[in-house]
């Protein structure tokens, strides 16, 4: 029996449903907290789907090597994306850029700068797996002034419109701390966040030569 391309992704993703439980990194729902926490005069339940249960986790104590069901992820993204950052993608970008930047540098300075940009977004493609979800995986190739980063997970990108953006400004920011100047990321998939679900994003990074 032939099997064609699609029936092999549809087949590998039941696979995964059935078998493996979808799952975030603490490291990445700390960031998010972070923010509902700041903004405590905020109404997060009635302008959100965040639900009571979600509100005590997130009050509670995240721990960055936990990991938390995705669904919860789901909405506290959602949640911060709209109400922190008006539904629109300016604010994924800061907060790629700021918060989660500082707080992987934090834990990980030693292996994102390294002095060498196409080195410093490798490690975080290795890094990547580990430190946001169970089910996605990151690769990147490299030329001399740039190079090409994928993201990928076969049951979708969670939280799409905000989780894109943000890796765009994080990879932006990662090869800036190694001393790349003129950095652009161009994300061909971008244009698609609010009308279709991504399995796959591909980010074009390039930067000017010392």
């Amino acid at each position: 029996m032939v099997v064609n391309k699609n029936g092999r992704i549809q087949k590998e993703t039941e696979m995964l449903e059935a078998n493996q439980e979808r799952k975030v990194k603490g490291t990445l729902v700390i960031a998010l907290a972070m923010i509902v926490n700041d903004r405590k005069k905020m109404d997060w339940k009635s302008q959100t789907t965040l639900t009571d249960k979600d509100l005590a986790l997130i009050k509670d104590r995240i721990l960055p090597s936990g990991w938390y069901d995705i669904e919860f992820y789901d909405r506290l993204g959602s949640a911060v994306f709209k109400v922190a950052g008006n539904n629109r993608p300016e604010g994924a970008y800061q907060f790629g850029d700021g918060i989660m930047w500082n707080i992987l540098s934090k834990t990980y300075a030693n292996s994102l700068v390294r002095n060498s940009p196409g080195q410093g977004i490798k490690t975080f493609a290795v890094l990547f797996k580990g430190n946001f979800f169970n089910t996605a995986s990151a690769e990147y190739q490299d030329s001399e002034t740039g190079g090409v980063f994928k993201i990928s997970d076969p049951l979708g990108i969670p939280t799409q419109e905000s989780f894109v953006p943000m890796i765009k400004a994080l990879l932006s920011r990662i090869a800036r701390e190694n001393g790349a100047k003129g950095v652009r990321v161009d994300c061909e998939q971008e244009s698609k966040l609010g009308s279709e679900k991504l399995t796959e994003v591909n980010y074009k990074i390039t930067w000017s030569k010392k």
